[in-house]
This record gives structure tokens, sequence and C-alpha cells, in this order.
């Protein structure tokens, strides 16, 4: 209390209620790759990582309008070879398309830059908000060199998104599986060591457009990716014809037919539009991921990050490329090596449903699914921050106390809104701080102040079971 010398009245205030937790964002995705252009609001270039030749800083957006003021529109950089098949009985005529590096005959084959379509998707599946981490404009990428994407760089990019929860590799999959699956190894172990991420990963098809189920695709995952803590990534299979369109340049100058740029004065308008109307319904085969961030987000923001992100509808979908048996499934959902993979499936009447909820480590019975690990996360993420209030205070009693109402208040919330399993708050959850619960007087010299925090996460129904059996009538 103040020692008053001079008479007067003086006004003194005092908390009413103590120290509080905040709730951090979930469900903020980072998305990595190459970009048409990379610009600020105020037209300078995006600045670099530090010591980076071309990883830049992360920008958060929140619609793609923004998207397009900073990174500009959809990959135009190769070009669209369109070629015409007529049926010899039915005279049916039938276009198809192929991209290709350029537009000579004998151009390798080019894969357009994903992030545009991803984030859009994202979006279009209830996304709020995300970081952009350019590796690069478009015309940068090389499918036979991966030397643009420098993890370590990009791993500082990360680091710098603050509110980022969830990281999306989606656009290195044009690099194919051995780089794909190295990098998502990587991106993995660093969600461990950071305890904040959860990656949200994709299984190569060798074969993007074949619609026939290829067990290797799901082996060659299992053998690639081999973090040492895969509870902190999911993967999702197969890829989703998208009812995203290729882009192509507006004058049609990156367009071909029969090996003819579709500008050619040559070209009949009839044909020009015939084309015009094939490439409006040329859509994308689109790896899932970034229309699972887009469902986390949503299911986030109307329930909570307890919610199994499964037994839901992508939007923005025809329906997944690869139709998917029960018993199919089965080996995707539960295997010998642990590693779950969550399918994308199409049920009749219902449409296409995200049919699996698991982490990679679907043979941990405490972090198998997905809603669970990052429920903890969440948590871990909101109470840590929380705490850097009381670095450097008494390591005493009273602090005890302080923090432990904290948490205690903090996981209230939570078992009101229904994240906890129990059904009253001591049977959800419990919070033990003290000399003789979590410490001795060893750790108290030592400066270490121990809290133990116990939760009873909701797990989803996966496995509903009916029993049916006879009675006699009464």
């Amino acid at each position: 209390m103040a020692d008053y010398k001079t008479p007067g009245v003086y006004v003194e205030e005092k908390k009413s209620f103590g120290s509080s937790i905040v709730a951090n964002a979930t469900a903020v995705p980072v998305f990595i790759g190459f970009t048409e252009d990379a610009i600020q609001l105020n037209g300078k270039e995006i600045n670099l990582v530090k010591d980076s030749s071309n990883v830049m800083e992360p920008v958060l957006i929140r619609s793609m309008l923004e998207y397009q003021q900073h990174f500009g529109g959809a990959d135009t950089t190769g070009s669209i070879a369109v070629s015409e098949t007529i049926d010899s009985e039915t005279k049916v005529k039938t276009f198809s398309a192929k991209n290709k590096q350029d537009n000579s005959a004998d151009a390798i084959d080019y894969k357009p830059g994903l992030m545009y379509p991803s984030v859009a998707n994202f979006f279009g599946n209830g996304g709020g908000s995300c970081y952009i981490v350019s590796i690069g404009e478009y015309k940068e990428y090389n499918p036979l060199n991966s030397k643009n994407v420098n993890l370590d760089f990009i791993k500082k990019a990360i680091e710098m998104a603050e509110q980022a929860t969830l990281i999306l590799p989606t656009d290195l999959i044009r690099y194919e599986m051995l780089d794909y699956y190295t990098w998502g190894t990587d991106l993995v172990n660093f969600c461990q060591e950071e305890k904040k991420y959860f990656c949200v990963l994709d299984v190569v098809q060798a074969e993007p457009n074949n619609p026939v189920y290829d067990e290797g695709d799901i082996n060659d995952y299992r053998e690639k990716v081999v973090p040492e803590y895969p509870s902190y990534a999911a993967a999702y299979f197969p890829y989703l014809k998208s009812l995203t369109t290729y882009a192509y340049k507006s004058d049609m100058s990156n367009v071909t037919f029969g090996g003819v740029l579709l500008t050619n004065k040559n070209m009949q308008n009839c044909v020009i539009e015939e084309i015009k109307n094939f490439l409006a319904i040329n859509y994308i085969n689109m790896p899932p991921s970034p229309f699972m961030a887009g469902i986390y987000s949503r299911l986030d923001n109307a329930t909570g990050v307890w919610t199994p992100p499964a037994n839901t509808a992508p939007a923005g979908v025809v329906g997944p490329l690869v139709p998917l048996t029960n018993k199919q499934q089965e080996d995707l959902n539960v295997s010998i090596t642990g590693k779950s993979v969550n399918a994308i499936r199409s049920f009749t009447g219902k449409g296409t449903l995200v049919w699996g909820a698991r982490t990679n480590d679907g043979n941990s019975l405490d972090w198998r699914y997905i809603n669970v690990r990052r429920l903890f996360i969440s948590m871990e993420t909101d109470i840590s921050k929380s705490l850097e209030a009381f670095v450097f205070k008494p390591n005493v009693h009273n602090t005890w106390v302080e923090v432990k109402t904290m948490i205690e208040s903090y996981l209230f919330g939570l078992f009101n809104d229904g994240a906890f399993a129990g059904t009253t708050p001591a049977g959800s959850y419990q919070v033990l701080i003290g000399v003789g619960e979590t410490m001795t007087d060893v750790d108290v010299l030592n400066g270490y102040m121990r809290v133990s925090i116990q939760v009873a996460p909701v797990r989803p129904a996966e496995f509903i079971v009916l029993t049916f059996s006879q009675m006699i009538g009464q």
C-alpha cells in the first residue's frame, strides 16, 4: 500500500479478475510454393528471408483478392496442347489437353503451379486466413531441378508466421515423390520440434489422371515418409476431381491445337470457340490437402479444434479421382506399419465425404486421431504463451495458486464447449502444481516451476457397432 503524506483524495484500482489464457487461432495454414508475383501493397518486392536468394518472408492474407494483390494469378507459364479425336462410328468429337513446358512439339510435360488453386480451394472450403511463402516466380520452377526448395530457409519463413498452425507443401508435390516425401518427413519433424504446427500431406499418385486404385502409391508413401513423430501429420488419398480449370492466357497465346497456336489467323472462329468451351471444363485433378485445410478451419470456427475433420463434404469437387471400396480402405485406415492414410470417398446419395480422421501414427492409442493431436497442440500453445508472464516471478505458493487457477479457468471453458470426454470438470481435467505434487525442494532451488496437466480429450466414434438379438414377446 502506498504511503500517503499529503492530505487529499487518492484513487486505487484493484483487479477483479485474475490472469487469463487467450485462445489462439487453430487453423491458419502456411502455403509454400511458386507464385506469379511477390509484391507488397506499396509496389515493392516482398523481402527475402535473410541470406536466402529466393525464399520470401510470409504474407498473411484473408481473401483471394488479397492473394492476387500480392501474388498475382494462376500459372500460365506452360502451354496447353489441345488435340481432337473423332469416333469412327458415332462421329462424336472429343477434345483432350496436355500441358507442355513451352509451345514446341517435343517439349517436356509441364505441371502447372498449384499455389493459386490451392489457396482458392482453401477459402472455398471455409478457410479464414493463411500465410503465403513464395519461393520464386512460376518461370523459376524446373521439374528436373529442386534447388529452389531450401527447407532451412522455408522453416525460417514459417517461424516468422506468428499465427500459423498448419503447414501445406502442396505445390511442392509437382517435384514428385522422391523430393516431396523427403521434404514432408523433414517438415513433420519440424512440427514436432516446434510443437505448434500440424502438417497436412498428400499421397503422390504416380499416374495423377488414372482413376484406378494403385496400392503402390500407398506403399511408397509409407516407405518414404518416415518422421520420428508421425502424429504431427495426416495424409489424404486420392486426388480430387476439382471444379478448378487450368489457366490459359486471355489472348490464348499459350494454347495450341494440332500443333498450331490458337491465335493463328488461319484458325477458324468456330474451332476457337469449341476449344474455349472445352477448356472451360478442363478441370484440374487436385491433391486434397488444401481442401482439408479449409475444412479444418471451417470446423474449428463452427465447433472447435476438438472436432474430428471427417464425415464432411469438400466443396468445389466433382468427386475423388479414384473410387475406393470398403475393402480397399481397410488397409488405408489400419495398417501394420501404423501409417494411416485418410480416404476421401464417394457414396451414393451422400456425395463425396472425407472418410478418415487419423494421424500418421495409427498404432498409437494416445495420438491416433487428428482432433486429439491438434487439441493438444492448441492447448500447449495457449498455455505456454500465457505462462511467459510468470517467468522470474517468485516461485512460491501464491504464484502456484495463480497459475493453477488460470489454467483451470481455461480448461473449464474448453469443458463447457465440449472439448473433453468427461461429464464433470473433475472427470475431464486435472491441474497439479506445487512441492510434493510436481516439484521437489531441489526443483525450487534450481528455479523450476513444474505444472502437470491431465485432460480427457474427445475421440471420434470411428466404428459404430449395432448388436441385435431376438427376444420372446411378452
